[in-house]
């Protein structure tokens, strides 16, 4: 069978992806046949279920075998036919990237792929660009956030990358803002950028008994990372609690701060009312959702500039008919409408984020109906199946992948 979607990831699955893999079951059902191609093996299993639902084949690029000599003569070919001058190779065709090229090519001959999609914008984008030369086919990416605003991130090699695509689909309108401008206008500038959100299984994630008033739980849902802002939430549970409001908070995910949020907790004396529930997997969280009253994601741009795009946490809880506590950065206005799905504060504001969950587990009328609201807004908007479909018809429209071939 040929699988004319290949799809490009550093590392694949990922526990905190699980908007690729749904993204792969969506394509599946429109009748597609994609493979998946991941860069690297995760050394850590992934429990989520979902993966068993994935009928594509993965294949782990660094495992197939390329010799040297073939490295060499692909980096001589790529430094030729795009024309990079000497001083701009090291950059553009670093070795360990020539040499997943030439294996991804390799690989794309096998499953019989016409196009090329990356997830993410840096590593995955890069070898990708790399291999569609070498293979003649065509590519696009999907850019997220981290391989966006991070420091470390090469401007010009990111427009690089951007300028050889057929396209580029981007999560936010807020990143689609900012693409366009790092491409400037005219038709030299390249790729058509195109905001396109992930979307959300509304037949998993779906709304519990929206009538009636929910336990005063707080669930918070991401990687114990900065630009989650939970240090922010656990003062904000300080605050909740000294003001006698009555609740409960869980955070869901794992991470390098799990050691310093649990010191926050014990240093606050909120043992008893916050807890870390380590990571879970997808379908646990829909149960954990249907549990809680708000979802809280106090989201913050880190020090090395990363920032979050479109919180998948946020799209599950606004599903589950659920209101919403966030921040008005990056993408997250374009989830939460304030005070019509939920309510946005300043990033960084324990006081402000305490006082707008209060206000919602004190009101539950109003909880309701902010959650009622979201609900709707997830279906008009995140639709998992909708938005897939979209991306298969970019892919024959702007990408030249054939109809009709799965």
């Amino acid at each position: 069978m040929s699988h004319p979607i290949g799809y490009v990831a550093k590392v694949f699955p990922r526990v905190s992806e699980t908007f690729v893999i749904n993204e792969l079951r969506a394509i599946e059902e429109a009748g597609e046949c994609p493979a998946v191609f991941s860069l690297h093996r995760n050394p850590a299993p992934v429990a989520h279920a979902i993966l068993a639902e994935l009928q594509a084949p993965i294949r782990y690029v660094e495992d197939v075998e390329v010799e040297e000599r073939e490295v060499k003569r692909a980096i001589r070919r790529l430094a030729e036919e795009m024309e990079i001058p000497e001083a701009q190779r090291p950059r553009i065709l670093p070795r360990k990237y020539v040499r997943l090229a030439v294996a991804l090519a390799q690989l794309g001959d096998e499953f019989g792929v016409e196009h090329w999609h990356a997830h993410f914008a840096s590593r995955a984008g890069h070898v990708t660009a790399l291999a569609s030369v070498l293979s003649g086919r065509k590519y696009s990416m999907t850019a997220h956030a981290k391989d966006i605003y991070h420091h470390d991130v090469d401007r010009d090699l990111l427009l690089w990358k951007m300028r050889r695509a057929s396209f580029v689909i981007t999560v936010t309108e807020f990143n689609r803002s900012y693409l366009q401008d790092l491409l400037g206008s005219g038709e030299s500038t390249g790729a058509t950028v195109i905001r396109l959100y992930n979307g959300v299984d509304l037949t998993r994630f779906v709304s519990h008994s929206p009538t009636k008033p929910r336990p005063a739980r707080i669930i918070a849902i991401g990687r114990l990372v900065e630009k989650k802002g939970f240090d922010v939430l656990v003062d904000a549970c300080a605050i909740l609690r000294d003001r006698a409001v009555e609740f409960a908070c869980e955070i869901v995910g794992g991470g390098d701060l799990a050691t310093a949020l649990r010191e926050q907790i014990a240093e606050h004396g909120l043992s008893s009312l916050v807890s870390l529930a380590g990571s879970c997997t997808t379908e646990e969280v829909a149960e954990r959702l249907g549990l809680a009253a708000v979802v809280a994601l106090p989201c913050v741009i880190g020090a090395d500039g990363n920032v979050d795009a479109l919180p998948t946490a946020l799209l599950e809880g606004m599903a589950c008919g659920l209101p919403l506590v966030s921040t008005r950065i990056s993408g997250i206005p374009e989830i939460i409408v304030h005070e019509e799905n939920g309510l946005l504060v300043d990033p960084g504001d324990s006081e402000q984020l305490a006082l707008a969950l209060e206000s919602i587990l004190r009101d539950p009328d109003r909880a309701m109906a902010l959650g009622v609201a979201g609900r709707t807004r997830a279906e008009n908007l995140f639709d998992l199946r909708r938005n897939a479909a979209q991306l298969v018809s970019y892919f024959r429209t702007l990408g030249g992948l054939r109809a009709g071939i799965a």
